[in-house]
């Protein structure tokens, strides 16, 4: 019998997806499922056919849509979002939506193609909460719609054999989290762009191998709000220099080899200036996926390292008194980066004095906070914290950032039920940032959940090729509660520069393993960099749930214990 052959049409595809959907079932698979299945219900659904659509593929958390019209398939996305983003905060799903132009084949009720696919991969490169479009999509509706869609560039999608141009829509563009989009201060620079490139090639395993190294660390960095990151087709294709702007840098990702590889990874300011730093990666012809992202981890730190510190060298040679918001803000994170946060928190003040707007530098400014309550214990630092994380949570509810300050702020004010929430949010927003993963590591110490910390904890150390020296406080913190007080005192003997609070644990672990000498020691050294040192300073600034683990850090006071 002869087959039916396929039907064609012209249709505008939509994907959704919910951010964290695997972290929601572990937590609670009956709820997750219950949420998720209502949402497609009463919220997808019905906008869906409200805009002439149909729901025709439902795939656990996902969903896919076509209509007949792109305008429609736009207005549904925003509504969709719109409704989600004024649900309450602590019961609602988060989703990622895509939208393509495309022709499609027709089987019964279903759709496949291409166009469908491409629909799926835009929307995995959309912000939680936002909405991703391809050009097509882009350019049939500019013209009639006011809603704020930013160039995205050209994306190398999976399985799609050209690149493709992507649009994003974010909730903080478009007056459901703030009457007006942020604007920055006249004379403010864009965020440092970073063009990634791979090198070309013919050998089938090379590009494979490129394309894996190159998502992955467009993926990474794209989690730093501060970069303006993207992929180019070709190395000829990165900046020429022609538009080149002061802090914009390329990095050249090429393959040799034809397994064993070697990954060669280029850091330079344009593709027509020499190269500023380079370094190569062994990987062995049966690489594992997770080999390719401790790669691609390893040169996302050295990139962000690179930039900082080649753009603040630029920075320094200005009078501080012309420093754009942006300069201020990269002048700070560099501070910061050489654990000089105490002298960054100045320069993300003036980045938020300078453009309210900046949420990178509104999130970095409370964090900055939080250090400076728990150095002096002055409660005045925690609760302008807190001032500044709701402006920042305001401008855009959906960035790690912010959520990870929150966290911060949740914890020190002893809300660890807020504390949590805002430490898996920013979890599922930058599953890759160690930094959020290791300070979640120590809140789960304080909470008391020592197994669940010094997992990870080690997790952090197992991804982190140069782990940073705080990461070792944090682990032999674990440990002294854990009762390992000789691996304790190793892990903080690790620590170059030394504050107070590592001096103070230091005579703990010390007292807790019987050496009353270097307790003594220790103690005294503290009370000479903090003099308003004592018990009480202890208690307020370490944020333990249960008193009895806070006596272990008293120990270190003579007669405390």
């Amino acid at each position: 019998m002869a087959r039916t052959p396929l039907k064609r049409r012209l249709a505008a595809i939509m994907a959704t997806d919910v951010v964290g959907y695997s972290r929601l079932m572990e937590a609670d698979e009956e709820a997750t499922l219950a949420s998720v299945k209502a949402m497609q219900e009463e919220l997808i659904r019905p906008n869906v056919e409200r805009e002439g659509g149909r729901v025709f593929k439902l795939m656990g958390d996902g969903t896919l849509a076509v209509f007949d019209s792109v305008n429609g398939a736009v207005e549904c996305a925003i509504a969709i979002q719109g409704e989600l983003m004024r649900q309450p905060e602590g019961s609602r799903l988060i989703l990622r939506i895509g939208i393509n132009l495309a022709d499609v084949l027709v089987d019964g009720t279903d759709l496949f193609g291409d166009g469908v696919n491409v629909a799926s991969r835009i929307e995995a490169s959309a912000f939680p909460g936002g909405i991703s479009i391809t050009d097509g999509v882009y350019h049939q509706i500019a013209k009639r719609t006011g809603t704020d869609f930013v160039d995205g560039g050209e994306r190398v999608l999976k399985n799609i054999d050209r690149p493709v141009r992507v649009w994003h829509w974010q909730p903080r563009y478009n007056g459901f989290v703030e009457e007006e989009r942020p604007r920055p201060a006249d004379g403010a620079i864009a965020k440092t762009a970073v063009r990634i490139t791979a090198a070309p090639s013919t050998a089938p395993q090379q590009l494979d191998l490129a394309e894996l190294v190159v998502s992955s660390l467009e993926d990474l960095l794209t989690e730093q709000r501060w970069l303006d990151v993207s992929r180019v087709g070709s190395a000829s294709a990165a900046l020429d220099g022609s538009a080149i702007r002061p802090y914009d840098y390329t990095v050249k990702i090429g393959i040799h080899g034809a397994g064993p590889f070697r990954v060669n990874a280029k850091f330079l300011h344009t593709n027509v200036t020499p190269v500023m730093w380079s370094r190569a990666f062994d990987l062995p012809e049966s690489y594992h996926f997770d080999v390719v992202e401790l790669v691609a981890a390893e040169i996302g730190s050295l990139v962000q390292d690179k930039v900082l510190l080649a753009a603040s060298e630029m920075i320094a040679k200005k009078p501080q008194s012309s420093w754009s918001a942006d300069e201020n803000f990269l002048y700070g994170r560099m501070l910061d980066s050489k654990h000089m946060l105490p002298e960054a928190e100045v320069f993300f003040l003036r980045a938020t004095e300078l453009d309210p707007g900046m949420i990178y530098a509104q999130a970095s400014y409370a964090i900055a906070l939080t250090y400076s309550f728990a150095q002096t214990g002055d409660f005045e630092h925690l609760r302008r914290a807190d001032e500044i994380v709701r402006i920042a949570l305001r401008i855009d509810n959906n960035d790690a950032l912010s959520h990870y300050a929150a966290a911060l702020v949740h914890l020190l004010s002893r809300d660890y039920d807020g504390a949590r929430s805002h430490y898996g949010k920013a979890r599922d927003l930058a599953p890759s940032d160690l930094q959020i993963r290791a300070d979640h590591a120590e809140m789960l110490h304080y909470l008391g959940d020592l197994e669940q910390a010094d997992a990870e904890i080690g997790e952090c150390f197992r991804l982190a090729k140069y782990p940073p020296v705080w990461f070792w406080v944090i682990r032999g913190i674990i440990r002294l509660h854990q009762g390992r007080f000789g691996s304790a005192i190793e892990d903080f003997e690790n620590i170059p520069w030394r504050s107070w609070r590592t001096l103070i644990l230091l005579a703990a672990a010390y007292a807790l393993h019987g050496d009353e000498v270097r307790r003594g020691q220790y103690q005294t050294e503290a009370l000479s960099l903090q003099p308003a040192l004592g018990p009480e300073l202890v208690r307020n600034t370490f944020p333990y749930r249960d008193q009895d683990a806070l006596s272990k850090l008293l120990c270190a006071f003579v007669g405390t214990a």
